[in-house]
């Protein structure tokens, strides 16, 4: 069987993006010098030209890959990513961390045809590139070449992708590796709240919350890694994209060939188990004492990708804590003077719901108020509805930083390929701009007052206990948290 679709993409928000980025870099520049509201609205400028995607084509093999091609002649290359149906949450709780063992010893082992030192020399040699990684929700592996030495390396890279050696040593040295990270893990602030935030959210026990620990890695032999890829790179879990300088129907020929004799197996059915979670407050406290300021987070859980008021979260979050203009930035740290740093933001997860959460870098004596500070800017968004101006500058903005997440071809392809992996539209980003745009001041209160929960926030502070005093305890009884790592 075999699939094809074969038409232009059409990226005109994209391009419009672009420019009005330029158009937003100039008004900023010039607003110190001009007392008119939008001086901009002075220039003409010439009309915005369509940017049309070149042909995407999308065949699909009978063993179940699916395949998407884009011509893309600027440059001499080739770039080549599959997208593996498979990750951290297929994985036992008792051996946490196979995946990123799988991962990174197929690329570091080299091949039963392509030992590690011969794969590396070969690839040196050829200014070529072989990745592979395995997260928790996906895999991937990525070859960058060039376009001459393109049918070289294939045979290269589909041995990697699918007979693995796995030597015993490079396996050994990537449980060190880990290891030694395992060891480090409570060396920085930021690293110790994002991590045991995560867990006050979801939960100890929770998939979404597993730490890879000494006693799991001890738990992972050679035949294990062996397994979990076996199970993973089969045909049916794959969907493979090409961009760069090759003929479509040529290279739709050589990957028809060359991918042909994949193992088919079973397709990996990723669960992703519902969140159990209740509103509720409490303060939590890890203690370092090498520390003078404190890592603050506070929040609870956050919402799905596919919920209707998607984009009006998103307003609502740039809003409140997205970037300089933000209210966070301008009240707790330009007016108020408390934070280094200060941001935040609403999760809304593809698989399982995200977190909605605000952060602050502060001193030690200033983090009880820093916190109020931000408490009562979530509380105003309920309370008041924002202005006119403040959800204009803030949808544009908004809308110009998506430019910068598809900085060529191969990104707005990996995009299209992301989309079909989990299950939307095609014309995702384009529902997103138009959603973006017909978002109103009533939509932003009306999600803030429907999604944030200001009373029921659990807040974790990172800092030095001596330094902070009693100053939590307005917060309620304060919870230490153990960071302990377990031998």
């Amino acid at each position: 069987m075999s699939i094809m679709i074969k038409k232009p993409m059409m990226f005109t928000a994209l391009t419009q993006l672009v420019f009005a980025s330029a158009l937003t870099l100039f008004s900023t520049m010039s607003a110190h010098a001009q007392t008119d509201t939008h001086p901009w609205e002075a220039f003409d400028y010439p009309p915005i030209n369509n940017f049309d995607m070149p042909a995407l084509e999308i065949f699909e093999l009978e063993n179940g890959i699916r395949f998407y091609l884009v011509e893309d002649r600027e440059l001499p290359l080739i770039d080549l990513t599959v997208l593996v149906r498979t990750g951290g949450i297929l994985v036992p709780d008792d051996k946490v961390g196979l995946q990123n063992l799988t991962g990174a010893v197929m690329r570091s082992g080299g091949s039963i045809n392509y030992p590690d030192s011969e794969l590396n020399r070969m690839l040196e040699n050829r200014a070529a590139e072989i990745e592979t990684e395995i997260g928790f929700s996906s895999g991937s592996a990525r070859m960058n070449v060039l376009a001459d030495d393109f049918e070289a390396i294939l045979p290269v890279f589909l041995d990697v992708l699918v007979n693995p050696a796995v030597p015993e040593d490079r396996l050994q040295l990537a449980i060190t590796q880990q290891r030694s990270s395992i060891a480090r893990r409570n060396d920085d602030q930021g690293s110790v709240a994002n991590r045991e935030f995560q867990r006050l959210i979801y939960g100890e026990g929770s998939k979404y919350a597993r730490r890879i620990e000494h006693a799991t890695l001890s738990n992972i032999t050679r035949q294990d890694v062996l397994d979990f890829h076996k199970q993973a790179f089969v045909s049916r879990n794959m969907m493979v994209g090409v961009t760069g300088d090759f003929d479509v129907q040529d290279m739709r020929q050589l990957l028809t060939d060359a991918f042909a004799a994949i193992p088919s197996g079973d397709e990996n059915v990723l669960v992703f188990p519902p969140v159990d979670y209740a509103f509720d407050s409490g303060i939590f406290l890890v203690d370092k004492p090498d520390v003078n300021q404190s890592y603050v987070l506070l929040g609870h859980i956050g919402g799905m990708r596919d919920n209707p008021d998607y984009a009006a979260l998103q307003v609502m979050n740039r809003v409140l804590s997205g970037g300089f203009s933000s209210r966070l930035m301008q009240v707790v740290r330009s007016e108020l003077g408390l934070a280094y740093s200060v941001f935040g933001s609403y999760g809304s997860g593809l698989y399982f719901p995200g977190t909605f959460s605000a952060g602050v870098m502060t001193q030690s004596d200033s983090t009880a108020a820093a916190i109020e500070a931000i408490v009562s800017q979530i509380r105003r968004l309920q309370d008041e509805p924002i202005s006119d101006d403040e959800l204009n500058s803030t949808k544009d903005q908004f809308l110009n930083t998506l430019v910068f997440q598809y900085p060529g071809i191969s990104s707005v392809l990996r995009e299209r390929m992301d989309n079909d992996y989990a299950g939307l539209p095609p014309d995702t980003f384009e529902q997103l701009v138009a959603q973006i745009q017909q978002v109103t001041v009533a939509d932003v209160q009306s999600v803030a007052q429907r999604y944030l929960r200001p009373d029921s926030l659990r807040i974790l502070v990172v800092g030095n206990a001596a330094e902070l005093g009693d100053q939590l305890d307005r917060f309620g009884v304060v919870r230490r948290v153990d960071i302990t790592i377990p031998q």
